[in-house]
Parts: structure tokens; C-alpha cells; sequence
């Protein structure tokens, strides 16, 4: 996931900006053989479907191929694409629109909306899971099917923790700080974070503060009408109390120059304890250690254990073209992928599903698992930097970098912060 980053921020809600998890150097490809034939033949109906996770392109053509036995009226042309956002602008351009296509949450959506079908009384639309719904959800209509959710926290090292003497994840501040010291004192190294990655510290790290206030959108909307300052955010001092217990118990100002791949192979081998990163590491840490015993832990802002929730988003959101002149056929196909979700959204393409009728499976690893406990339980948190000013943050990360290597102090990088954000905003 870790090149979903560009996909996740609305995500993150996360789901634009981030990172993550999607990504590949795989060529974008045409899902579905049947192309020339379908158009040829009378009375078949085409469907054009465009997404942007380039990983699982053999993936949706399998999934193509099954619904196009199941359904011989039906061709399914799939264009699975890197270059996605500037080809789907492209093809509504001229003319030639998708039927169905990916969007992420909350601006990217509702940039959209007015090209998107109203899917708020589907059939499926009653198992999807509440933290998929607000990203989605524009002027009262939902308009989009969530294909997974990913999130973050801190990830953990079982084996580590016992040898420490810690028998149970810290869900405040205060106890946070006391898994730190029994680390410590057992000579374990806590954290090894890859503040050199703009999207570690100046996104993910970044958003929850945004993300633990009780109406992101509004306190968002406030600084942006100038009503209200980054430095007003409730859990501001708590952001930075979890920033420098990363540096005092990690490698404190070099953590600027730690990157992604180093910071995942110093936990993967047991150099640290934990490390503030999502499910998508699962690959690269089980293709060091496949055997570590690893989970995953929201991260405390304060001292009230309630508090404590994870940020979870979606990814991609299939989306529905209004216009489209095979609109019902359009939402039969997404009822398909509903109805065969476990088999293809879970078991095939390997994601944490975002429909409370679809289970996670053990193939998917300790994280999702932990991951969805959090949502089970609806204690989850959006990805609220999805809702910042377009670009702030990767230009967030520059003050925030400054700050860990002792260039600036706190209430200078949040000066700065807010003069990048008074820059960005519309």
C-alpha cells in the first residue's frame, strides 16, 4: 500500500493522498476478450468500466470473465490504468464516458457528483459498513460502492512486548509513554519512523489531530473562512506529544532521514518495536520475517481511552456514470460484485472489505484483522486530510520535518502550517 498514497487522500479519507496500496509498475490493460465480438453483436449491451488499482488487473478480468459467462448479453470492457485521473477527464472530454469508475472519498466524490447515479437505495447499500458511508455521501445521496478500507496505526511486534513485560496495547497517552519506558528499560528500541517520507509524517501522523475532532468538516471549514487556526485543534498538543515520543525513543532528529524502506525493515527484523505505518506493509514485512508476530493499535492523542480510534478509509469507491445509457445494467453488475464479494473483493483481490456481510479472512493477515475489530466496533476515525486544502499535505511535511530535526520549534512550524494553508485555501 504503500504507493496508494496517491490515491489516498481522502481518504483518505484516504483516500486521495495516500500512499499506499495501490500501485505497480504493471502496464494499464483491457480487462475483457470479448470486446470486438460485443460490440459487433446485436443486442449486447457494453459496459465500460475504468479503475486505477493496477495491481489486481488480472484480477477484474477474472472477474470480468465470470460475469460475462453468468450474463452472455453482457460485455464487460474494463480499463484498468496508472495515468487514471487524466484518462478518465479525457474520455468525459469526448465523449467517450465510462459506465462505471473508481472515485475516492469526500472531494474527489463529490467533484464528481454531478455525473454520478444515486445508489443510496440498492440493494447492498444496507450492508455497507457506517465508517464507509460519509466519504461517499454528497447532499443526502450515496453515491458510491466501497471496495475495501484500509488504515493505520501503530504496528507492533508481539514477541518484543512480552519480553518487555507489556501485556496489553496502550490506549492513552500515559500509557503510551509507559510502553516506551518498559521498552527501554528492556533495551528495545520503540521506533524507527520515516519522517524523510513527506506522507508518513506530514499526512498520516499529521491527520489526526484533524481526524480526533468531533466534526472534522466543520473545524476544517473554519480555518479555512479564517474563523479558527491549525494551532486551535483540540488535539494539537497531543499530536506533538506522540511526535516527540517518537524521536526521544527512537532516533530522534535522524528520523528525518529514515525512509519508508528502512523504517519497514528495521521493524520487520526486530531492530524496533513498533512503527507508525497501515495494512498495506503486510507484503513487505512477511517477505522479511514471515514468521513475526505482529498487530496493529490506534494511535493516543490524549488520556481518555474512548477517545482512541483508528483511521480507517476507503480507498476507491466504484461510481456509477447517470448518464450512462446501460444504467440499470450498470447496477446489476455492482449487485454481482456485492453478491460475490467474498469471493472476489476478499479472497481474490486480497482486500479488507467494507460491507458488514463480507469477513475478513486469516489470508489477510494479522493487521486486517486488527483493523477490522476497530471498524466492527465502529471505532474508527476518517482520513480528514482528505478534506485540507489540495497539495497542503506534502507541503505540511516541510515545517513538521524541520521541527523533528531541531530546525523549528513547535509554535514556529505550526506558523508555518498555517501560512501554507492560508496559501492553498480556496
Amino acid at each position: 500500500m504503500k504507493k496508494w498514497l496517491s490515491t489516498l487522500s481522502v481518504s483518505t479519507l484516504l483516500l486521495s493522498s495516500l500512499v499506499g496500496c495501490a500501485g505497480g509498475d504493471e502496464p494499464s490493460g483491457q480487462a475483457g476478450s470479448n470486446k470486438t465480438a460485443g460490440n459487433a453483436a446485436g443486442g449486447k449491451v457494453t459496459i465500460k468500466l475504468m479503475q486505477f488499482k493496477v495491481e489486481i488487473t488480472d484480477k477484474v478480468k477474472a472477474m470480468a470473465d465470470e460475469y460475462m459467462k453468468q450474463n452472455p448479453n453482457v460485455i464487460i470492457e474494463a480499463q484498468v490504468t496508472k495515468d487514471y485521473e487524466t484518462l478518465l477527464k479525457t474520455r468525459f472530454a469526448s465523449g467517450d464516458e465510462p459506465d462505471v469508475f473508481m472515485t475516492k472519498a469526500y472531494t474527489d466524490i463529490a467533484d464528481w457528483s454531478d455525473k454520478l447515479a444515486d445508489l443510496s437505495n440498492e440493494p447492498w447499500m444496507s450492508k455497507v459498513s457506517p465508517s464507509a458511508v460519509q466519504g461517499m455521501t454528497v447532499g443526502g445521496k450515496k453515491l458510491g460502492f466501497p471496495i475495501a478500507f484500509e488504515g493505520y496505526g501503530f504496528i507492533y511486534n508481539k514477541d518484543l512486548f512480552a519480553k518487555a513485560g507489556i501485556d496489553k496495547v496502550p490506549t492513552t497517552l500515559t500509557e503510551l509513554k509507559q510502553v516506551n519506558e518498559k521498552l527501554k528499560a528492556a533495551n528495545i528500541p520503540s521506533f524507527a519512523e520515516g519522517y524523510k517520507e513527506w506522507w508518513i509524517l506530514g499526512q498520516h501522523l499529521f491527520n489526526l489531530p484533524f481526524a480526533y475532532e468531533k466534526d472534522p468538516v466543520a473545524t476544517i471549514d473554519k480555518i479555512n473562512k479564517g474563523q479558527a487556526k491549525v494551532s486551535d485543534v483540540a488535539a494539537m498538543n497531543g499530536f506533538f506529544d506522540v511526535l516527540d515520543a517518537t524521536l526521544k525513543y527512537g532516533k530522534g532528529a535522524e528520523s528525518v532521514g529514515v525512509s519508508y524502506d528502512n523504517q519497514v525493515a528495521d521493524f520487520s527484523s526486530g531492530k524496533t518495536a513498533m512503527m507508525q505505518q497501515g495494512v498495506w506493509t503486510i507484503d513487505s514485512i512477511v517477505k522479511i520475517n514471515p514468521n513475526l508476530k505482529m498487530g496493529m493499535f490506534a494511535i493516543p492523542l490524549t488520556d481518555n481511552a474512548a477517545d482512541t480510534k483508528m483511521p480507517v478509509g476507503v480507498p476507491g469507491y466504484y461510481v456509477i456514470n447517470k448518464n450512462s445509457k446501460n444504467l440499470e445494467e450498470s447496477k446489476k453488475f455492482l449487485n454481482w460484485i456485492h453478491d460475490n464479494g467474498q469471493k472476489y473483493l476478499v479472497d481474490s483481490f486480497k482486500l479488507i472489505p467494507a460491507f458488514t456481510d463480507l469477513k475478513t479472512t486469516p489470508d489477510l493477515g494479522p493487521l486486517a484483522e486488527d483493523l477490522s475489530a476497530y471498524v466492527a466496533k465502529n471505532q474508527t476515525i476518517p482520513w480528514a486530510h482528505t478534506l485540507w486544502p489540495s497539495g497542503t499535505n506534502q507541503e505540511f511535511a516541510k515545517p513538521l520535518q524541520a521541527y523533528v530535526g531541531g530546525q523549528m520549534k513547535k509554535e514556529q512550524a505550526l506558523a508555518e502550517v498555517q501560512n501554507i494553508w492560508n496559501a492553498r485555501k480556496k
